[in-house]
């Protein structure tokens, strides 16, 4: 009787903590932001990858800054690579919401508006 009750426990134990993963997984939060951009960029498309690196420099400070990875195609193409190919970007600078499973939330690619970012980060929990 004793084995059985220690079972159900159990079961009930693990049956809650799966549906709080589940929660948490369906909760759309983000947590990671990668910001994809060029340190080589030239002409117009330089004027849109200065604004976007203020953007993302004022925006990710403090506690949001743990969220950031930031990657530079033209020193880093290696780490850029996966991220382009696996969400299809076709223009930089661009900068992506993930999920704790690596999905796709939110994106900006080209020019970034500050104020779209801000209510997407408080949408989102970041």
């Amino acid at each position: 009787m004793a084995k059985s009750k220690i079972v159900v426990t159990g079961v009930a134990v693990l049956v809650l903590l799966a549906a709080a993963v589940m929660a948490k997984a369906e909760s759309g939060q983000v947590s990671q932001v990668v910001y994809i951009t060029k340190s080589k960029a030239c002409g117009c498309s330089a004027k849109i990858v200065q604004a976007a690196d203020a953007l993302v420099d004022r925006t990710f400070t403090g506690p949001r800054q743990a969220l950031l990875k930031r990657i530079d195609y033209d020193t880093d193409r290696q780490a850029a690579l996966p991220y382009i190919g696996q969400f299809r970007l076709i223009r930089l600078p661009a900068l992506l919401f993930l999920d704790d499973r690596g999905h796709l939330l939110w994106s900006a690619v080209g020019e970034v508006e500050p104020k779209q970012v801000a209510q997407k980060l408080d949408q989102l929990g970041g």
